[in-house]
């Protein structure tokens, strides 16, 4: 995660469960249990955070479009210029001093899109890439597969607004990519956010299953970006290593098939072993997708959060907009706090936060002393091991607990 993301979560956590906490629960405005999640303070902090979540990816996935945006209509306003008899020596002369000249770097562009550069020596041969055609097809098959296997799932949604989740999954699937190529994290949660706030409008709140509707769609999209990206990065690290696509694409073919069954075997095994959720698995998440699609219908707000909720909004849509200005100066940047690293510090309980951020300390530490001289290399190997091993023991856990045997833990 990164020093400053953990410890953005930290500031969340102290201001979540050190200030609003015992501010709501003195006041009356949750009067459960603390872990509640319906009338307890947990349950309250949690539209704050929801709100700050909202408006921090709403602005960062709004500045991810404009940017293209805005080059492709400067771009087309060129094309236009140079179409109107503009391309005499006197005239680009005068375009240069009027500043419309393309820059360099788009003329680069223009010229490779144009075939005018030569090629250069990318990557596979063509022989190793896959073809266009099994692309759109594949898309197709898998479009009819998703929107089939939903409809029978989920048979109480409209066959619409299974078609429109899709579609918009295709869309933010591409603005993932992008967000994870352009700066190392992948918005799924706020895309998944984003859909919800656009189903809203697509289904009215008179729908008796209009929660459902929501979050079936929110999930689509997110496994779209959540695929794309993961993805993408498979295919980047093998065109740096020379694989050939093909053979990749073969290979995530066979493993999300297999993937799909072994992970819905994992889960009814620790469905039959644990209850979910209980205090062992307390699946927050799931408390904030449905918590989420309340929001946007407006439902189950508790005392006061709708007040705090705005203000603190309106806070981070500050504070986001001046990260993005500030994207020039990274340490001055990195001073402000992330909203969903703040959000996410303030829905989790305080262990959570505290583990990460400790380790965000050490990372911190090993940059400042000890990079220098070892690199990178073994920090990433040393987390991958930690990360590696409790995975490992979690399911040796489950499995000798499905067996009966006594394991660590318990």
């Amino acid at each position: 995660m990164g020093t400053s993301t953990t410890l953005h979560m930290l500031l969340g956590a102290v201001v979540g469960w050190g200030l609003l906490s015992p501010l709501a629960k003195n006041s009356g405005w949750a009067p459960g249990p603390v872990n509640d999640w319906r009338e307890g303070v947990r349950g309250w902090i949690v539209w704050v955070s929801l709100a700050v979540m909202l408006v921090d990816s709403i602005i960062s996935l709004g500045v991810l479009v404009y940017n293209p945006v805005r080059n492709a209509v400067m771009h087309l306003m060129d094309n236009k210029i140079s179409m109107g008899g503009m391309a005499d020596s006197s005239t680009r002369i005068s375009r240069r001093r009027q500043g419309h000249e393309p820059s360099t770097s788009r003329r680069r562009t223009e010229q490779h899109a144009s075939g005018d550069t030569e090629d250069e020596d990318v990557g596979s041969s063509p022989h190793d890439q896959v073809s266009n055609e099994v692309v759109i097809m594949g898309l197709l098959l898998s479009g009819m597969l998703c929107i089939t296997t939903i409809s029978i799932v989920f048979d109480q949604m409209p066959l619409y607004s299974i078609i429109i989740a899709f579609l918009l999954a295709l869309v933010l699937s591409v603005m993932g990519v992008r967000a994870l190529g352009q700066t190392d994290l992948n918005p799924v949660s706020g895309i998944s956010k984003l859909t919800q706030l656009i189903f809203a409008l697509v289904v009215p709140a008179s729908n008796p299953n209009a929660v459902m509707v929501n979050l079936v769609a929110g999930a689509v999209s997110e496994a779209g970006a959540q695929q794309a990206g993961d993805i993408m990065q498979d295919l980047k690290t093998g065109h740096l290593i020379g694989a050939a696509p093909r053979a990749q694409f073969y290979g995530q073919l066979i493993g999300s098939a297999v993937g799909a069954i072994v992970s819905a075997a994992v889960y009814r095994l620790y469905n039959s072993v644990y209850e979910i959720p209980s205090k062992l698995f307390q699946v927050p998440t799931a408390y904030i997708w449905i918590d989420c699609s309340r929001l946007v219908f407006g439902q189950g707000l508790p005392p006061y959060a709708r007040e705090f909720a705005s203000l603190f909004a309106l806070v981070f849509t500050i504070t986001t907009l001046t990260k993005i200005a500030l994207k020039n100066r990274p340490f001055v940047s990195s001073l402000i706090p992330g909203g969903i690293a703040f959000a996410v510090g303030m829905y989790n309980v305080p262990s959570f936060t505290l583990a990460r951020a400790v380790g965000g300390l050490l990372e911190w530490a090993w940059q400042r002393y000890l990079q220098s001289k070892y690199g990178e290399t073994p920090l990433v190997t040393l987390a991958s091991g930690l990360i590696l091993g409790e995975g490992l023991m979690s399911i040796v856990n489950l499995v000798m607990a499905s067996l009966g045997v006594p394991c660590w833990g318990t």
